[in-house]
């Protein structure tokens, strides 16, 4: 057998196996049948050479290039049809035309006018030659269609942005160059160019070129391939081999049986074993790849199983950190971390990890960083190996230099997958996978287990979102009932409480007068009684403030004065001298909406609580203002000891206090009056590092009521 018919039978066997891999592993796939197809229209030529290869007469070999020509005329047709479908290209009339122009040539392939005779080549086997005119035509569109799928293989390579895909492509075109190259070796001897069409050789390459694409891509499991070959290729060398072996074996047997028609025997035997070789295929692949991915798969179901259960978890943070331990231990990572969007701050805080070691504790990722902007831009997993490649393809293109920073963040936390939970187009949470402790890669399967997850995690937690919300509103509504009871009953009790006082307070006031000088201790004594009747009166009219506030006013309020006003005010009550005012109120701040006694009483309350806050040794108070769009800033500040973690959730609620002889409703009625005139207020403490109150007032315009 010449070396012409060692290439077409290797290209016939290679790329036969290859359809079949490439079918049977994905046979729903359009662009799998479409390869499939072509894989064997390419077997087809390369069986045809084959035959050619060993075939004496000339007549007969003018019929095997009819028949090798078949696959020779739909290798370009199917090949464009599967490069427009790969590169997701809509291209209805062209590939329309495409197919007729191949039909034709098919319909004319068996006639004097594409192969009209053939002349013996090198000594060893015949070849079609010359070519009639219809046959020049052939070979040009063979060729123009094969440029044509090229530029769209490299325009689909420029702009595909994921790894995977990069690397299939290209690996795709170097494939197919190698393989069209040397194949068109096989049109020369056609035209008289008596070289002999070694070319054909690089055939078989293309399948194994491809295979190093699939086994370069990080997420595919290399085990799969491997199987799922080395299983087709064990059948397919059983159905090929052992006909022709029993033929040649026996064929003296089958000779004095048959007679001439002794080949009936090996094809009815090769038959017999093509028929049954599919069963066979799918049933030693499901148990070799039962027992490869025994363990990847109890992961997976336990992964299913687990999140289908997070939504009965209602408590947002234990949820939280179920879904950081539950990933971490079933998949065996080396750390993982869950970041929680948080819409007062707008960030996305770190809210539960395993292995902190890796994680620093108060990490936090802002709405417009980068790493934000390629989740919510590519609504799906972020691959470290993607990104890398990415950049690497683009160094000097923008999204490039916009993609850096998410990767270095990654590299950082040694994270490989990052795995996005959104709630419509809200980017509600992100889960940040690090390597597996296995070392082995992420697999096609891991990143549909983990797409999943992240679709039932974003439902659990926008579900334990609302069941905090309610919660929080069902708070405030029973919280809201008591203080509807207290105010009926402070109500009474003020009215009750006030005038036994105010008669206390009288008499002893008129006994201290009458025996004023008589007696030190009696002296003293009344005039305590007087002074603690004065303090519990001043209760009482908090109490029933608190109880019945009276609607106020509102009008435009020049902050400005005010401030000044409440700071000469506090130095009647409180020693300022110890104290270093630092007041940056601007003259021409924008007048605010509010009422001007209110606010002042709201102000002389934060002056006070942060001079008896910083207490003897004094310290520095900063008021501050600023004007922000439609609304004014107020900040009130000390440097005194802060306020504690634990008591600071509780500091607006009324008869809460830490002084040994407040009321505790200061704060609430300065809230409470703050959300009455459509303001708000916050704090930020830190124990040791003073305390900050923040008020929201809204601008007065022109046209607002009273």
């Amino acid at each position: 057998m010449n070396a012409f018919a060692w290439s077409g039978l290797l290209t016939g066997v290679s790329f036969t196996v290859t359809a079949g891999l490439v079918f049977f592993s994905n046979f729903t796939s359009r662009v799998n049948r479409l390869w499939t197809v072509f894989c064997l229209a390419v077997s087809v030529w390369g069986f045809g050479a084959l035959l050619i290869g060993v075939t004496l007469d000339p007549a007969i070999a003018r019929g095997w290039w009819r028949i090798a020509h078949i696959g020779a005329i739909a290798i370009p047709v199917l090949f464009y049809h599967f490069v427009v479908a790969f590169v997701g290209l809509r291209r209805p009339r062209t590939l329309s035309l495409v197919y007729w122009v191949g039909g034709a040539f098919l319909a004319l392939d068996a006639t004097p006018w594409f192969i009209n005779d053939v002349r013996q080549v090198f000594g060893q086997f015949y070849y079609d030659s010359p070519p009639p005119p219809l046959y020049v035509l052939f070979v040009l569109g063979f060729v123009g269609l094969t440029l044509i799928s090229h530029i769209e293989l490299w325009r689909a390579l420029r702009g595909a942005m994921g790894r995977a895909q990069r690397s299939i492509l290209r690996w795709f075109l170097i494939g197919t160059a190698v393989g069209y190259l040397g194949g068109a070796t096989c049109f020369l001897p056609v035209f008289g160019i008596d070289l002999y069409p070694y070319g054909n050789f690089a055939l078989p390459f293309f399948p194994l070129l491809m295979a190093v694409a699939f086994i370069r891509h990080p997420l595919m499991d290399v085990r799969a391939s491997l199987v799922r070959g080395a299983t087709f290729l064990l059948i397919y060398t059983l159905v090929v081999g052992l006909p022709f072996f029993v033929g040649a074996r026996f064929q003296g047997v089958w000779q004095a049986a048959l007679g001439a028609w002794w080949w009936v025997a090996p094809v009815a035997l090769m038959g017999l074993l093509a028929s049954v070789s599919p069963l066979l295929f799918l049933l030693m692949v499901q148990r070799l790849e039962r027992r490869l991915w025994q363990a990847q798969r109890r992961y997976h179901r336990t992964l299913i199983t687990a999140s289908s259960g997070m939504t009965r978890v209602k408590e947002i943070g234990r949820l939280c950190q179920l879904i950081a331990y539950m990933v971490n231990r079933t998949v065996g990572l080396v750390n993982t971390a869950l970041f929680l969007y948080d819409q007062k701050e707008q960030r996305y805080f770190l809210r539960a990890a395993r292995y902190r070691s890796l994680i620093p504790p108060k990490l936090s990722v802002g709405q417009g960083e980068p790493l934000i902007e390629l989740l919510q831009s590519k609504k799906d997993l972020v691959v470290l190996e993607e990104l890398e490649a990415e950049l690497q393809g683009k160094r000097s293109d923008e999204r490039a230099r916009r993609l850096e920073p998410a990767y270095t963040w990654m590299r950082q936390l040694e994270a490989r997958l990052i795995v996005p939970s959104f709630s419509d187009d809200r980017l509600l949470a992100f889960l940040v996978l690090g390597a597996k402790r296995s070392g082995e890669p992420y697999t096609t399967d891991d990143i549909a287990i983990f797409s999943g997850l992240a679709n039932q995690a974003a439902l659990a937690i926008e579900n334990a979102m609302v069941f905090e919300e309610l919660r929080a509103n069902e708070a405030y509504m029973v919280q809201s009932e008591k203080l509807a009871s207290i105010g009926q009953l402070a109500s009474g009790m003020a009215h009750e409480i006030h005038n036994p006082l105010t008669i206390i307070s009288g008499e002893a006031q008129l006994y201290l007068e009458r025996f004023r000088n008589r007696d030190a201790k009696v002296d003293q004594l009344l005039q305590s009684i007087i002074e603690e009747c004065k303090r519990a009166a001043d209760i009482t009219r908090r109490i029933l403030r608190f109880a019945k506030p009276a609607p106020a006013d509102v009008s435009a309020v020049d902050l400005k004065a005010v401030v000044e006003e409440s700071l000469t005010l506090a130095g009647y009550q409180v020693r300022l001298e110890r104290v270093e005012r630092v007041v940056n109120v601007p003259d021409g701040l924008p007048k605010v909406r509010s009422n001007q006694n209110q606010l002042q009483e709201v102000l002389l309350n934060l002056i006070l609580n942060a001079c008896q806050a910083m207490g003897e040794k004094g310290g520095r108070l900063m008021v501050s203002a600023a004007a922000n769009g439609s609304s004014v800033t107020l900040t009130v500040e000390d440097t005194g000891p802060g306020i504690p973690m634990n008591i600071q959730r509780r500091i607006f609620d009324p008869f809460y206090t830490t002084k040994p002889t407040g009321t505790g409703l200061g704060l609430f009625v300065t809230q409470r009056i703050l959300k009455s005139h459509g303001g708000s207020i916050e704090l930020k403490s830190e124990e040791g590092r003073g305390a900050r109150f923040t008020i929201q007032l809204p601008v007065w315009r022109d046209g607002d009521s009273a």
